[in-house]
């Protein structure tokens, strides 16, 4: 029997047997995912299962960063890596390396499925797309740094205006490295704000060679990305996802050079145009208050002002005749008016009523009796006439329809 004598040197001790264990050391397994998270926004834990058993692994942050998707719960993958042991929990786990989404053969199906999810979302919405400006300052680049593609969008927009600049992001443009890489140019650009526009190129190659394009984290960089960015990936019939989500997708990078900055002798011959116009506009302008100035000048104010006054004065007496006028009807207008409604008062006012023959009846306090509830038996009243009042005293009281006959 071998003693160890404490908990840390056994597990130290099945480290290094696992290290030195080349079956366990360069290992592949399938599995399903659960559990994934990433811990920091650095490394990642996550369990690997089958229907019969569970294992733990974990993928450090340099190798999660060159991952081409996103690993997500449920995902049935392939993961290669190692067995290791982490000692202070005695927790047996594979190290993982490279995670492959089980099936990444077919890559139309994986297309499929991510651009779905992603126009769901609205990242291809036109809503969202920027004006490309028609005058950049400076051009940024995100490319390989040696080839064909640089060079030809590069020659393109000196041809075209010798006058801008051209600020290139090397990147890798194939491969597990390619979607950290140009993620990483467009956050440089956007974070430094030294260009007014991006383009993401590179050129032809098979479905496979571009389909790193086609990488989720990369379409969302695209999409916050707040510099307008010109998709220029492969050739015509090429498509990836960040041709959908960037502002402007070219047919190639040379189409993306043509079409970021206008030719220079187009340019020279609109400012041209331009400028005759507004030579022309001026002048218009100038003519029009020339000739207004003519008749100014020739007004006969000027060179008459005292027949000019007495113009003016006919113009007063005028008007003048006309208000009056005005005046004198609306007076009448007011004044027939007034007499209807003096009419109509007249023909409500009960002095006029009681002329007639009318007459009310009041008690002491000069209240109108309304209703014989309202008095009995023995009170006074006062009988008012058109020529004076007389008092009374209650003998009877009668209800409307019985004649008097029924005394209260």
């Amino acid at each position: 029997m071998y003693d160890f004598e404490s908990v840390s040197r056994l597990n130290g001790y099945i480290k290094q047997t696992l290290k030195e264990n080349p079956y366990l050391t360069d290992i592949s397994v399938v599995g399903e995912i659960s559990q994934y998270n990433v811990v920091g926004g650095k490394h990642a834990y996550f369990n690997l299962k089958d229907d019969q058993a569970v294992i733990s692994c974990a993928i450090f942050q340099g190798q999660r960063k060159l991952l081409s998707f996103t690993p997500e719960q449920g995902m049935k993958v392939k993961v290669k890596g190692s067995i290791d042991l982490y000692p202070s929990r005695g927790q047996l786990q594979l190290v993982a390396t490279t995670i492959e989404e089980l099936g990444s053969g077919d890559l139309h199906e994986q297309f499929n499925k991510l651009f779905e999810k992603l126009r769901k979302e609205g990242l291809f919405d036109a809503s969202h797309k920027k004006q490309i400006p028609i005058l950049p300052r400076r051009i940024g680049v995100i490319a390989s740094g040696s080839g064909k593609v640089i060079a030809d969008i590069v020659n393109t927009i000196r041809k075209r205006n010798p006058h801008h600049d051209v600020l290139l992001y090397p990147a890798t443009v194939q491969g597990a490295e390619c979607p950290p890489e140009v993620i990483s140019g467009i956050d440089y650009f956007n974070s430094e704000k030294n260009v007014d526009v991006i383009i993401v190129a590179r050129g032809g190659g098979s479905y496979e060679d571009l389909f790193c394009f086609n990488d989720e984290r990369l379409a969302r960089a695209v999409y916050a990305s707040e510099i307008p960015v010109i998709s220029a990936i492969g050739h015509e019939p090429d498509y990836t996802i960040i041709d959908y989500v960037a502002d402007v997708r070219a047919a190639t990078p040379t189409a993306a050079g043509e079409m970021v900055i206008a030719a220079y002798d187009d340019q020279k011959r609109e400012i041209d145009n331009l400028a005759i116009n507004l030579d022309i506009a001026i002048n218009q302008v100038v003519d029009s208050r020339r000739k207004a100035l003519e008749v100014y000048k020739n007004h006969k104010a000027l060179h008459s002002p005292a027949y000019y006054a007495m113009e003016q004065q006919a113009v007063v007496k005028e008007l003048r005749t006309r208000l009056e006028s005005s005046c004198t009807r609306l007076v009448e207008q007011k004044t027939s008016e007034l007499n209807e409604v003096r009419v109509r008062l007249e023909a409500l006012n009960p002095g006029n009523v009681l002329k007639r023959g009318y007459s009310y009846v009041c008690d002491n306090n000069g209240n109108a009796v309304e209703s014989v509830k309202a008095v009995k038996l023995g009170d006074d009243v006062n009988i008012i006439l058109s020529d004076g009042r007389l008092v009374g005293e209650i003998k009877e009281i009668g209800n409307k329809d019985d004649g008097g006959e029924n005394n209260a």
